[in-house]
């Protein structure tokens, strides 16, 4: 048979020997699983690297401009000390008007608010990124110890068993799981900054806003939890697989 060929039988007395056949099927079943969960895994933090870099730069894009409120408006100080300036030459007023102040402002409850919840979205974003990043040189440092050499096959098998062990001992699948929930933080955050935003801009696109942000995130929390109910549905997410291993 094809197994027979490729993998030959042992002498007789050699079968549970340090360099058998079934150290050699051990390793070439277990370093298949290991490359289709590392592969799933790297395509996870792929895919949250690319969000969290579009994200971040429209989040950016937004944060300038509201940065620009917690800031004084040069030009109307500017204004404000010609006039004064203009009056007290022409002895418009009898006391000395005060002199505008050129490093405070301020801010209204709605831009700190909003300058609080964007801020808060990108940091948790970079947070973010700086992790996947992270998970990611872990994962190659697991795959780079695994191709080491070995003395036997036997000896391989058990430094396998010890990494892998390693990884559900230190929760790697968890804490990846946990980093798609972190940029969904992130989000939400800088959907609430955006309705803040709107809610004096535009009442009208407020309401629009305000209605799709509840619409997705209903669906989305309805997603998420649905397979509890319903152990068919393929809305099942890594994070509700963990949480059903932990209860």
């Amino acid at each position: 048979t094809e197994f027979e060929k490729k993998y030959p039988p042992d002498a007789h007395g050699e079968e549970a020997s340090p360099n058998a056949r079934v150290w050699r099927v051990y390793r070439d079943r277990v370093t298949e699983l290991d490359d289709d969960l590392l592969e799933g895994w790297h395509k996870t933090l792929d895919v949250l690297l690319i969000f969290v870099g579009l994200f971040s730069a429209i989040a950016t894009a937004f944060i300038i401009e509201a940065y620009k409120e917690l800031q004084p408006d040069y030009g109307e100080i500017t204004a404000r000390g010609v006039v004064a300036l203009l009056a007290q030459a022409n002895a418009t007023f009898a006391a000395p008007l005060p002199i505008p102040s050129f490093d405070h402002v301020d801010a209204s409850a709605r831009v700190l608010w909003i300058n609080a919840l964007w801020f808060s979205s990108l940091t948790l974003a970079l947070i973010d990124a700086l992790l996947t990043i992270l998970v990611k040189q872990w994962l190659v440092e697991y795959a780079s110890k695994q191709r080491q050499p070995s003395a036997s096959g036997q000896t391989w098998a058990w430094r396998h068993y010890a990494f892998r062990q390693g990884l559900d001992k230190w929760g790697i699948g968890v804490f990846i799981s946990t980093l798609s929930v972190i940029l969904y933080g992130a989000l939400y955050l800088f959907l609430f900054g955006l309705l803040v935003f709107l809610f004096d801009l535009d009442r009208r696109m407020c309401v629009v806003s305000m209605g799709l942000t509840i619409l997705i995130g209903g669906l989305h929390l309805v997603s998420i939890f649905l397979p509890l109910w319903f152990g068919d549905c393929p809305t099942t997410t890594p994070v509700l697989t963990h949480l059903r291993l932990i209860g």
